[in-house]
C-alpha cells in the first residue's frame, strides 16, 4: 500500500510529490481506512459490505455483568463491551426465566435511544417481553464512561425474565496501517489494512486526497478530474 501510494500521489502530483515519510503515509493510510470503514455503519447490509469488513468481523459472548451496575433503569442490567469494539452489527440474548418454556430461549436485542425509551417503556405493547413469539426482545441502550473510555450497555428486560449470555457480534477497530522503514523486517507492527485486499486500492485513493488536500486542496482537485484515478 506505501509503494501504490508512491506511485498514485507522484502521478497526480506531476510527479513532485514531497516524499512523505513512512510514518506521515502510515497516518494518510490509518486515517483513509478508518474513513473507509466509518462509511458502513449506516449502509444497509450487502455482499460487498459483507466480504469488505469480514477481517474484521469477531463474536463474543458475554455472561458476566459489569461491575457497574448504576444503569438507573428499572430491569436493566450493564455490560462491558469489548474494548477493540467498533460498531455493533448483531446481538441476542440467552434468557433465564421460571417458565420452563422460556427458560433458556434466545431472543434478539433492539436498540433504543433514550428518547425512544422514554416513550416506549410506558407502552405495554412496546416493551421488551417474553412471551415465546416472534416479537420476543430485550432492550439495548448504550452507555460511555467518559472518564475512562470504557464502552458499556444496559440491557433491558420486562422483569420476568433475566439475562443470562449476551451474544454480540461486532466489527473490531481495525490496527493502524504502518508502512515499514528501508530494511525493516519488523513482524510486530501492521504493514498493510486488515480490511480485505480488495478494499486496499480504494483505501490507498482516499489517503491520496487526504495528502494532496493537505497540501494543495485547488489543485489536487484539478489533477483528480483530469486523472480520473477513481474510476
Amino acid at each position: 500500500m506505501s509503494y501504490e501510494f508512491d506511485l498514485l500521489f507522484d502521478k497526480i502530483a506531476s510527479f513532485s510529490s514531497p516524499g512523505y515519510t513512512a510514518k506521515e503515509k502510515g497516518i494518510f493510510l490509518t486515517k483513509a481506512e478508518e474513513i473507509f470503514t466509518n462509511r458502513y455503519q449506516k449502509a444497509e447490509f450487502t455482499e460487498k459490505r459483507r466480504r469488505d469488513l469480514a477481517n474484521l468481523t469477531r463474536t463474543q459472548d458475554i455472561s458476566t455483568s459489569s461491575t457497574t451496575q448504576d444503569t438507573g433503569k428499572p430491569n436493566g442490567t450493564r455490560y462491558d463491551l469489548p474494548l477493540d469494539l467498533m460498531y455493533i452489527e448483531s446481538e441476542e440474548v440467552t434468557v433465564t426465566s421460571s417458565n420452563d418454556c422460556f427458560d433458556g430461549n434466545r431472543i434478539a436485542v433492539v436498540p433504543k435511544p433514550e428518547d425512544v425509551y422514554a416513550i416506549q417503556i410506558k407502552n405495554p405493547h412496546k416493551k421488551p417481553l417474553l412471551k415465546g413469539s416472534t416479537f420476543d426482545c430485550a432492550w439495548r441502550m448504550d452507555f460511555y464512561d467518559n472518564s475512562n473510555g470504557i464502552k458499556r450497555v444496559d440491557l433491558i428486560t420486562d422483569g420476568t425474565f433475566s439475562i443470562n449470555t449476551y451474544h454480540l457480534t461486532y466489527y473490531k477497530k481495525p490496527v493502524g496501517i504502518t508502512p515499514l522503514l528501508p530494511g525493516d523486517s519488523s513482524t510486530t507492527v501492521q504493514v498493510d489494512s486488515e480490511l480485505n485486499f480488495t478494499c486496499h486500492r480504494e483505501i490507498v485513493e482516499i489517503a491520496i486526497r487526504i495528502a494532496a488536500g493537505s497540501v494543495d486542496p485547488q489543485e489536487y482537485q484539478i489533477k483528480m478530474n483530469e486523472e480520473q484515478i477513481n474510476n
